[in-house]
This record gives C-alpha cells, structure tokens and sequence, in this order.
C-alpha cells in the first residue's frame, strides 16, 4: 500500500499528478531492474522529463528532440505474420496467454465507436464506473487501432498511422495476479534486448502518467525508448478519483501498448515505418506507380522526420526548415518526395478501410463512418494527383493476401469492400463535378482558404485540401492553407448521447421499482409511492417503461388512463392522463389496481420479436456489415435502421421479407435468459449489442431459434417478447424502405395483428379501385396497364395537337422587328410558338404573353437586344417574377 497522493482533486491534471508521483520516484517508477542493470534517474535539458537510462546521456529520447538513428544502410524486411508470432512466443514461453484481436467498432462501449487502445477489448462500463472482461490473466492481444487525430500526417512523417497494431500486454487484478511493476519492466527489458536486440545502453525510460479523460482511473508509466524510436508504453493503473476523493485500486491493471509498427520498423531498419510494415506490397506495387523511386533523397529527408508534425503548431513551416537543413530541393521534394508519401497515404487508408468494413463500419457522413469517408477520398485524390496507376481494389486484395495468416476475415471480406468502394467512388465523382470551377474561384481570390471554409467545402463538394494544392500547383498558382487541413474536416466525437429523462419528477429516496413486466404480468395489487400532478410512482409495477425502441405499455391505475411509462433512473414514472393529485383512490400509500391494455401489450411483443427477426435476416442477406442502428416498436407497426452502403432495392426487401415469415412459418422458440456478460459475449459474440452495448455485468439475453434448436439471433435486450413456441407472431410484411441518411436505410414493416389490419386495408382500397375500373380485384393490373397504354396515346396525340396549334400560330404572326403577341394558350405551347418564331426571326425580338401573365422573351441571334432586359422593359410597373439571359427570359408578371 502507497502513502494517498496528495493532491487538491478539483485541480487535477496530469502535469499536477506528475509532479506528485516525481517525488516518489522509488515508489512509482523504479523497479529491481533498473538496480540490477544500472540504469540511474536522470532529467532530460530539452524537456525537464525524468528518466532512466544506463548510459549518461541528458536527452530523454523522445523523437521530438532526438534524431532517428536505427536506419540500416542493408534494412531486413520481415512479414508481418512472422514478426507477431516471435513477439507472441516470447510473452507465451512466460505466462501469457494469446488472444485473438477485437473487432475495430468498439461495439461493447457506449461512449467510444472506434477501437483506439487494446485494453479498451477488456473494459465495460456500469453506472459510470470502468470494470474489465477477460478470459485469460495475464494475455497478450494483437488489437488493431483505429486513430483519425493525424491524418495529415500520414504518408509524411515516416511513423503516422490511422490503423496499426497495438500489441496488448495485460495483466489484471495486482496484487491477487502477482504481476506488477517489477514483473512488467523484466519482461519488456528482456524482449526488447533478447529478441528485438536493443542494445541495453540504448534504451531510456522515460517517466509519465496515464489518465482517463475524467481521472476516474489513472496511474503512473514507463515510455521505453531507443535510438530515437518509442517503442512500448507501459502504463500501471493504480488509482482512482471517485467523490472528490483518491484511491487505490483494489484490483490495479497493467496495461502495456507495445507499437507493433515501431518495432517492426526499429527491428528491420527500413527509412519509414511504411516500408517496414507494407513492404511485400510496396515491392508489388513498384512496376505499376508511375514514378521513380529516390532512396536516397528519401534517406536524406527520412533522418530528420522524427521531429516533424504537420498538425502542430506551425507544422508547415517547420517541414519546410527542414527540407532545406536535408539540402532537399522544393521542386525535388514536390516531384520526388510527395509522390512516395503519397503512396505511403493510401496504403495505410487501405488496409484502415479493410479492417473497418471487414468489421461492419461503412464510410458515410455520419457517426465513425465519416472519417472513414474522408481517408477514402483522400486516398483518391492522392490516387488521380500523382498518377498512381495500380487500382484499390488489387492493392486491397494484396494487403489482405499479406496479413492472411493472422487476420483471415480480411480476405473473406474483398468482395463486400470491392462494392463499398465503388459506390463511394462514384459518389465522389459526382460530387465533385463541379469542384473544378469552385477551386478556380478559389484560387482567383488568391487570399488562401479558411479551416471552416474548407470543411464546408468538403461536406458538400467533395472538396479535398489535396485537390486544391494539386489544382493550384497546375495552374502555377500557391495556395495558403490552415495549417491542420484535416483536424478541421474530421470528426471525433461519436459518443453515445445518453437521452435525458422526460418526466419532471424528483425521485430522490423512493427505492427502485419492482419490474413486473418482465413475468409478462398484465395487472398488479401495487402500493402508490408519490403523487406529483399527473406523475405516479408505484413501488411495484406491471407497465413497461419505454425503452430500446418500444412504446410504453397503457392501460390504467385505479380506473384512471395510463398514457406513458418512463424509467428515471431505478424508479418506474407513469403519466396519467390528466392530474391525479388530490383524486380519491390516488394519494400516496393507497392500494393501486393497475391493469395493462393486453392487446398494445401483445402488439408491442410481436413488433419486438419480429424486430430481432429483420436484424438476423439483414446480416444474413445483406451481409456481417449490416448492423442495426436504430428501431422503433409502435402499436401500428415497427421500423429498423440498418447500416448498408446502398439504397434497398426492392428484391432485397423480398428476401428478408422472405426469410422472417420462413423462419415464423417453419416455428420459432423465444428464450429469454440472463447471463454473465463475458460469457454471453463469449458464446454469441459483439453481435449481441445491436444497436449499442449494455452496461451491466448479467445482461439479459433474447435467444431465437429455431424448433430444431438451430441458432437465428441473440441480442441483450431489456424488451418485452414473444416466448417459448406457443405464443405465434403471425406473419410480418415490409410496407416501405428509405435512406434515412447516408449509409442508413430504414426498413418499416408490420407483424401479427398489425400485419392484418394492414392486409385488410389493403384489400378493401384494392375492391375500391377494381370496384371504380369495372373489374375484379384480380384484374386490376390489367385494366390499370390499359388505362396507361391509352394514356400514352392520348399524350403522344396531344402533343401533336399542340405542335399543329404553334406551327399555325406562328404562320399567322405579324413581322417586324418587335414580335408582341397575347396568346390564348398554356405555357408549354407558348414557348413552341416562340421558338418556331426565333428561328425564321433571327434579327427580331419575340414576346409572348399568355392569359395567365406568363410570359416569354427570345431575342434573336442578330436582334443585338437582351431577352431579359426588353422583359424587364416591357414589365415596368409591374411585379416580373422570373430571370433569364441575353438570349432568353421567362416568368409572370402581377401588377404591384
């Protein structure tokens, strides 16, 4: 146990909390290690951080102050499979067990949507307290990571990524596990010098602290470094702040991030972390890039990229210090140099985009989907500026061929990214269509662009900031950028809003609300807590509160009408429909017969289970991606929202039509179970938290299958359902889709009673219809398909009418050089008349008004008059609605 730190909390940092745990170096950062091997506390002159190291040096080794100096003038590539299996042997041959990487979509946690750290697999939070999930203690994990705070340094500085490995090593539950500190810093000192071969007078640790975003949960921690590289950073989560109050954990976490790339890059000496990690592809891809690759220029600008960061504060400017200190050239440098970053870009924001829909997140302009958007037309643009000739799809199928023996599921996926992909680069094309213009006004201006201008140019152009350099570079012009293009595009917060509670009622005090709904009971002898206006609180209840999508159960209390049911916090709230406070029968303490509407209840259920049934049948048809985003359970019928990168077609819609009522007609058994998190989690996998996760450790499963026991959906659940076999759904009909918005298609439909009151009404307008076409209901269509022929034929003929009425029209028309007519006629003839006249008038000016004050205005090609201006002419004192050109005019007018 460590002396409580001491500390004002409501002042709390991490510089605060560094300052604490530097007093106390002993008790927070050394280890027997550092005694045994030498190493001595030190404090770096460029930063004032404390440090460790066995060779006296006063530099902390952190990459911002110290010079890459582990580039081979030979570098040794080695696979990224192979280089995993060595890092894993090493941690199994001590203890660790190896699991298998999580999803990127961090569908487990509320408040984050992407996967950023490998201990984020193990972490689940209940009431807003962090507790963890693992089968193993301790482990090791090959967690992809998806970041998106650096993507304009990708491809630029040799180590930036938006997907890459962290190698997570993990120990949970000091001091029950044994394995802290001490045991940590052997085990890393010894792979780092035994496997990696790090010269042991190479290495630094440098102190530091982690923290959560709120301090909740915090510790201190060793940055490993070597030659400039940061190679691991291993964090002990020690404390906690809960009350305004410090704590020791009890059960304290290890948590190392081991830079998978780094190492790889530290290990094979290449000039960029890009060429360590990419380069089977990269040898692939030579013959096909459309440019000359200069290794040794590129060597030049690589020595000193440890120190660049195009995001930081005048990033830029710093870049191009530093090309000159290289004697790098700026036309080598735009020329030679961006074309291999470039290139560096995209296979990054492939093989992120790989992993991303290989895991069911799409690009799009909403949630984590949007960043993903943004690094594919990134990627595009980098694709068309420089020329790079190879195609997305094959580069995509090569990074998945590299990584298949440690990541499979990459390769099953080619096909769903194949169609992605081409979707999304349609789209862009066609959003850009008119970027070319738009850029030239741009660049006109000659003042530069502003970082807002530049995001609103992108969301509704397309517009990359790559775009517009390589549009201005053509052009011979220069454009002044923000200087963080795309910190300002990206989007970061994807959090789980939670919703706020929608009765005003303090519940302070009253205990939580038995749930009676959950035995299906439909009416209760319950007690009433508190009366506030139309509120109840009941200390036991019958009602279903909203929640997940489904309506609230009605019915009543005491004879009086419940019109809504809400939960605030533990306690169940009832709106009635009208004040109840001061009613006999109502007050606090009475008796309360509650009785619930049966029918809205079974509707409910049904619209619930068959919910779970269209959430099974879209990943089944549309594919893994297909995730539900959002449902609704109403009394009339029900909608889903499901993430698919095209609109529904209406074959599509059959199919899962289809597999639901298959699945209903062949007999279903409900089960609904509580199970422990990691358990169900390990059973059914993260597709259990369709829609988001559920923070709580037992959670309540909703099993279907079918009547041979055959697995069709699992989801945690707080709704009410359909059980066992006996109680049928009926048959469920899809009554309309749309694309709510993008990447989201909303799939409405009716189930049961629902579906036969729809049914009925759909027979009775069709005996309507076949009632009004003098024909049977069967013979609708056929009649229908007459009516239309006849139609057409009767347009085609009107349209001829029309053309004989302008032809006789214009003949009989005076001429002379002002043509003025009224004409009984619509507007559609009206302008035949005008054109038929312009074009035996070429020196006229033609004016047409009709009965309806439209109006239509042709100057001819040698009349040297503007349309609009005689239109505006010949309207004065009068309101001209409309526009036009030198050429033509048209509009009505109304008198002012």
């Amino acid at each position: 146990m460590v002396d409580m730190i001491d500390i004002d909390t409501s002042k709390i940092s991490k510089e605060s909390l560094k300052k604490e745990f530097a007093k106390k170096p002993e008790e927070y950062y050394n280890v027997a290690l550092f005694d045994e091997q030498g190493f001595e506390r030190r404090t770096c002159r460029h930063c004032g951080k404390k440090f460790w190291s066995i060779t006296d040096t006063d530099s902390c080794g952190d990459s911002s102050h110290t010079e890459y100096t582990f580039f081979k003038e030979k570098p040794v590539p080695t696979s990224y499979t192979d280089f995993w299996k060595d890092f894993a042997s090493f941690f199994k041959k001590n203890g660790h067990a190896e699991v298998k990487r999580y999803p990127v979509v961090s569908r487990w946690r509320q408040d984050l949507y992407f996967t950023i750290a490998s201990i984020q697999d193990f972490q689940r939070i209940e009431s807003g307290a962090m507790s963890f999930e693992y089968g193993s203690n301790p482990l090791v994990v090959p967690q992809i990571c998806l970041r998106f705070s650096d993507i304009e340094n990708v491809g630029v500085t040799g180590r930036h990524l938006t997907s890459f490995t962290m190698a997570g090593q993990h120990a949970f539950d000091y001091p029950k596990s044994g394995y802290w500190r001490d045991r940590c810093i052997e085990l890393n000192f010894n792979y780092l010098t035994k496997v990696l071969g790090v010269n042991k007078k190479d290495l630094v640790y440098a102190e530091d602290v982690w923290a959560m975003g709120d301090f909740s949960e915090f510790g201190p921690s060793l940055e490993s470094f070597a030659k400039g590289a940061e190679l691991v950073n291993s964090v002990f989560t020690q404390f906690e702040l809960a009350n305004g109050r410090i704590r020791e954990l009890p059960g304290k976490v290890v948590d190392v991030g081991w830079g998978f790339e780094r190492l790889m890059w530290f290990h094979s000496g290449f000039d960029t972390a890009y060429e360590a990690v990419f380069h089977g592809t990269i040898t692939k891809l030579k013959p096909k890039i459309g440019f000359e690759i200069d290794n040794r220029l590129f060597k030049r600008f690589s020595a000193f990229s440890s120190e660049l960061d195009i995001t930081e504060s005048g990033g830029k400017s710093k870049e191009m210090a530093m090309l000159r200190k290289a004697g790098i050239s700026e036309h080598d440098y735009e020329t030679k140099i961006k074309p291999m970053q470039a290139l560096y870009a995209v296979l990054d924001h492939t093989r992120t985009l790989l992993f991303a829909i290989s895991d069911g997140a799409l690009p799009s302009n909403v949630g984590g989907g949007y960043n993903l958007r943004v690094i594919l037309r990134r990627a595009i643009s980098f694709m068309e500026t420089y020329d790079l000739s190879f195609d997305l799809n094959e580069l995509a199928a090569m990074e998945a061929a590299e990584l298949k023996p440690l990541f499979p599921e990459l390769s099953e996926s080619l096909v769903l990214y194949s169609k992605v992909l081409d979707i999304e680069k349609a789209r862009f094309s066609r959003t850009r269509e008119n970027a070319g213009k738009i850029i030239d006004r741009i660049i006109s201006k000659g003042s530069g662009i502003s970082a807002q201008e530049l995001r609103t140019l992108y969301e509704s152009n397309g517009i990359t900031p790559e775009l517009i350099e390589a549009t201005a570079a053509k052009k011979g012009a220069k454009m002044r950028m923000p200087e963080s293009s795309y910190e300002d595009i990206v989007k970061g917060d994807f959090a789980v809003k939670e919703k706020g509670k929608k009765f005003d009622i303090d519940v302070k005090g009253i205990p939580k609300t038995e749930q009676l709904y959950y035995k299906l009971d439909e009416q209760s002898n319950s007690r009433i807590l508190k009366v506030h206006h139309n509120l109840v609180v009941l200390d036991e209840t019958p009602f279903y509160p909203e929640g997940g999508g489904q309506e609230a159960d009605h019915g009543t209390i005491n004879g009086f009408k419940v019109s809504d049911v809400q939960k605030v916090g533990d306690v169940i709230v009832h709106l009635m429909g009208e004040s109840v406070e001061g009613k006999r029968g109502m007050s606090e303490g009475s008796a309360a017969k509650c009785l619930v509407d049966r029918e809205r209840r079974r509707r409910l259920m049904v619209h619930h289970t068959a919910t779970h049934l269209m959430s099974a049948a879209a990943r089944a048809i549309l594919g893994k991606h297909a995730w539900q985003e959002g449902t609704r359970k109403e009394f009339e019928k029900a909608h889903i929202d499901i993430s698919h990168y095209d609109k529904l077609s209406d074959a599509e819609l059959m199919e899962l039509e289809n597999f639901v009522n298959s699945r209903i007609l062949n007999g279903i058994k409900v089960t609904v179970s509580y199970m422990d998190r990691k358990d169900a989690e390990g059973r059914y996998g993260f597709a259990i938290y369709q829609g988001h996760g559920v923070p709580a450790k037992r959670i309540r499963i909703v099993l279907i299958e079918d009547t041979r026991g055959n697995f069709i959906d699992a989801e945690a659940c707080g709704g009410l359902h359909v059980t066992g076999m006996e109680q049928a759904i009926g048959a469920i009909k899809i009554i309309d889709s749309e694309r709510i918005h993008d990447g989201i298609n909303r799939i409405e439909f009716v189930a049961g009673s629902a579906a036969l009151d729809y049914f009925r009404k759909e027979h009775n307008e069709l005996l309507n219809v076949s009632t009004m076409l003098h024909t049977d209901r069967f013979g609708v269509g056929e009649k229908a398909a007459a009516i239309r022929d006849e139609t057409k034929e009767l347009s085609k003929m009107l349209e001829q009418y029309k053309e004989i009425a302008a032809n006789e029209i214009a003949r009989t028309a005076p001429a002379g050089k002002v043509i003025e007519l009224e004409l009984d006629v619509q507007k559609d003839v009206m302008r035949k008349v005008a054109n038929i006249l312009a074009a035996k008038n070429k020196s006229s000016v033609i004016f047409l008004k009709n009965r309806s004050n439209e109006l239509i205005c042709i100057a001819g090609e040698n009349s040297k008059t503007s349309a609009i201006d005689f239109a505006r002419e010949k309207t004065k004192g009068m309101q001209f609605l409309g526009g036009g050109s030198q050429t033509y005019a048209e509009g009505r007018i109304s008198k002012v």
